[in-house]
């Protein structure tokens, strides 16, 4: 393969254990291929370095002169595309869309919201409570799609 890759060859390729070591890279500044090896406790060094031979093949890791693997080119292909890394963890995307409502409702809350509520402060909250405990239950699911 060529540094030319196409998404869909990525998306090919990035299945299975290949994503796993290429997903642990992503979360590294860089790692030695023991150190994969025994993170992602495979079985014997030569699988790790057919797992990394594929990434380098197709220009996504690169090795170093001191036999250190990173990150090359990264890309958002598979069960990837379902997270957000901040700093060296990934968090699944439904946490931030959570997010996003429970700072509309505790505004609403405290400021718009009638004492006692009537039927459209409860009907909004209703929806809103409703929304946030869909999104974190799904966010909860993905968190076990984790590619590492």
């Amino acid at each position: 393969m060529s540094d030319t890759i196409d998404d869909k060859q990525v998306a090919e390729l990035l299945k299975g254990k290949t994503m796993k070591v290429y997903a642990l890279l992503l979360t590294q500044d860089s790692m030695r291929m023991r150190d994969i090896q025994h993170t992602l406790d495979f079985s014997s060094p030569s699988l790790v370095i057919h797992h990394l031979t594929k990434l380098m093949d197709a220009g996504l890791v690169k090795k170093d002169a001191h036999g250190d693997y990173s990150i090359k080119k990264d890309v958002r292909v598979g069960s990837l595309t379902l997270f957000v890394k901040l700093g060296r963890h990934f968090l699944p995307r439904f946490v931030f869309l959570a997010s996003l409502l429970v700072c509309i409702l505790i505004p609403y809350v405290i400021f718009f919201m009638s004492m006692p509520p009537d039927g459209k402060d409860i009907l909004f909250l209703v929806v809103v409570l409703s929304t946030i405990l869909l999104l974190l239950y799904e966010a909860y699911r993905m968190w076990f799609l984790n590619p590492i």
